[in-house]
């Protein structure tokens, strides 16, 4: 596996969300209650909507304080609507699990999830470029294509880094699975030097750096 494409990648994402480092700096009540709320997302697929009072006294003072460190989304009211790698809305990808399903940020962020809680899951999507269904098993390191009966690859376009609104509105959006190798080939052509593909192994070994330590 390529090391310094895949400890490329970590840093450039991790430039445009530090979600670890911001939460590895704030106290152990604040990142518990992230932990509460990633994993109320992967048990019920959804944000939790009043935690009650706890050990951070004001339960919407600690959802404004893991948003202003941009750990978590919030709407307008300040009410969770994602959690990296989880997001309320429907997108291209549902993992699911022995909990059932819930959906993902983007491509990289649902092939976090089998390992920071260590289940099983599976993915389901779609290419980008041709619509086609995706399915994918995983057991932590363990991928494995189910269909379609091609290579499927991980890619970002990193055109859309930095751009308006948080990180889960523009780099998520356009990070993607694509089915097919030459479809990954002539996709990454149009724009060689800001668009990357990786296989599902290392797209895997990038963002356990990032997601895992969260769960710690």
């Amino acid at each position: 596996m390529d090391a310094v494409k895949i400890n490329s990648a970590v840093e450039r994402l991790e430039r445009n969300l530090p979600i670890r480092h911001n939460q590895l700096r704030l106290g152990e009540p604040l990142r518990r209650l992230h932990r509460r709320i990633l994993r109320h997302y992967l048990e019920r697929g959804k944000a939790p909507v009043d935690g009650g009072p706890g050990e951070i006294g004001d339960w919407q003072g600690g959802i404004d304080l893991l948003a202003a460190e941009q750990i978590i989304v919030v709407d307008e009211t300040g009410s969770i609507v994602g959690a990296y790698p989880f997001v309320g809305e429907a997108r291209e990808f549902r993992v699911v699990s022995r909990f059932g399903a819930v959906n993902a940020m983007c491509a990289f962020d649902a092939l976090a999830v089998s390992s920071m809680f260590e289940i099983p899951t599976r993915i389901e999507s779609r290419c980008r470029l041709s619509g086609r269904a995706i399915a994918i098993e995983q057991d932590d390191a363990d991928i494995r294509v189910v269909e379609p009966d091609e290579p499927v690859f991980a890619a970002i376009d990193w055109n859309a880094a930095g751009g308006a609104g948080s990180c889960a509105v523009n780099l998520c959006t356009e990070m993607m699975l694509i089915a097919g190798e030459a479809s990954a080939a002539e996709w990454c052509g149009e724009d060689a030097d800001r668009r990357e593909i990786f296989t599902l192994q290392q797209a895997h070994a990038i963002i356990v750096q990032i997601f895992v330590p969260l769960m710690r």
